[in-house]
């Protein structure tokens, strides 16, 4: 496999589930597993390079070593291509990989002069992963969580709280997520509270040049 054709949709889940890893000669890799889709599990097979696969694993910590030296040992062991990790055996239960944002196409087969998708649902090309912030929303407001009594630094507090929750969404945009869904995410549906992120964003970013 030296090239994989995609159709230009891209899908987002919301995690995947990794059993198996399929393994060539090449520098794409063949992940069998499944798709978390509004709540729900499918079966779903994946294709990606070593690169995002890296990335997926630098993104979940706790999943690095044991999958990383899974697929080292592979690859010094490997004698026939292709070749299998069955992740399941080895360690004991599939590899879950969640709170990555997916960018997935689905791959296509040339029919004459065009390319056409196949598989329906069931095998997506992972182009890129994006670790996904974790907004913050407390249920309280910012003032009464801050343990002081000086008004001061309470109203600091304040602004800091509505800096970091426009920073937040600014970086929910750049994931190119949408300018209402970013909002949502970060709490900023508010077109006042919005705002008042806004200029906090704005004071501290002035007062840090």
């Amino acid at each position: 496999m030296n090239k994989v054709n995609t159709t230009t949709a891209i899908t987002q889940v919301q995690a995947i589930s990794i059993g198996q890893i399929i393994m060539d000669d090449s520098n794409y890799l063949t992940l069998w597993g499944q798709a978390l889709l509004d709540e729900v599990w499918y079966p779903c097979d994946f294709v990606t390079t070593y690169e995002v696969m890296n990335t997926m694993l630098r993104f979940s910590q706790d999943k690095h070593d044991a999958v990383q030296m899974t697929i080292v040992k592979k690859l010094e062991d490997m004698r026939r291509t292709p070749d299998i990790i069955d992740l399941e055996a080895e360690l004991g239960a599939a590899v879950v990989f969640d709170r990555l944002i997916f960018h997935m196409r689905r791959p296509c087969l040339q029919q004459d002069d065009n390319w056409e998708a196949y598989a329906d649902e069931e095998c997506y090309y992972i182009e890129r992963v994006i670790q996904m912030p974790v907004p913050v929303q407390p249920t309280l407001p910012p003032a009464a969580q801050y343990n002081s009594n000086n008004i001061n630094e309470k109203m600091e507090h304040c602004i800091q709280m509505l800096h970091d929750a426009y920073n937040l969404y600014l970086g929910f945009i750049e994931l190119e997520l949408g300018e209402d869904a970013a909002r949502a995410m970060a709490a900023l549906e508010n077109d006042n509270k919005f705002s008042m992120a806004y200029y906090a964003w704005q004071l501290h970013t002035s007062a840090a040049k």
